[in-house]
């Protein structure tokens, strides 16, 4: 789920079942619900269609729906109590995001494999996004699928984070004609407005405009 949505662990630990709409592929991350979202701001972002993970999501999407009130937490806890284990109802707690890096931890534990904070998981949702953007409507929709501001607050936290795969695909360009590339009007338009300073970051855009 937070791979899939990027959603901050925060989030994620209070939202309630009523905020998520799978047949939509909807998330209200509304204070108003009780979600905890940066600076209390308020949206419906979307969760990528990856079918693999979608099943796993809507499995336990399921799972919790069926046995809980829509008010109660989507990431609730399983409560042991007399040998019997159940979902607890109880609200989160304040520090519920530190039971998901927790509980994490001991997967990546049993899994033999490196641990990734719940942050990481939206670092993926944010490349792989950027990574996919056909144009510059992909690359807003994915910057306001993360909250952000502006696509400065994208490019700057983010784009860096795809470096490797930048120096992959620059490597590439080499190989295609001009023929071959066809940048969208909007897209021209927003870098003959950048600054010299922006330049960099418009590259990152460029290099995964011109490899597709």
């Amino acid at each position: 789920m937070l791979y899939l949505s990027g959603m901050r662990g925060g989030a994620l630990g209070s939202l309630p079942i009523e905020a998520v709409d799978m047949g939509a592929r909807e998330i209200r991350q509304w204070p108003l619900l009780g979600v905890k979202t940066k600076f209390r701001r308020s949206a419906v972002t979307y969760l990528l269609e990856i079918p693999e993970l979608m099943t796993v999501v809507a499995e336990w999407d399921a799972f919790v729906r069926a046995q809980l009130p829509s008010t109660a937490m989507w990431f609730t806890p399983i409560v042991s109590q007399l040998g019997q284990q159940r979902l607890s109802a109880d609200p989160p707690g304040e520090n519920r995001n530190v039971a998901i890096s927790r509980r994490l931890r001991k997967l990546f534990g049993a899994a033999e494999l490196p641990y990734r904070s719940p942050h990481k998981f939206r670092h993926g949702h944010a490349v792989y996004g950027l990574q996919h953007a056909r144009d510059m409507a992909d690359y807003k929709a994915v910057s306001m699928n993360l909250m952000h501001t502006n696509l400065n607050v994208t490019d700057g936290i983010y784009a860096p984070l795809a470096s490797d795969e930048v120096r992959r695909r620059i490597g590439q360009l080499s190989r295609h004609s001009v023929s071959d590339v066809s940048i969208d009007d909007e897209l021209v338009a927003f870098l003959r407005g950048m600054s010299d300073a922006d330049l960099a970051t418009a590259l990152i855009i460029l290099a995964e405009r011109l490899a597709t």
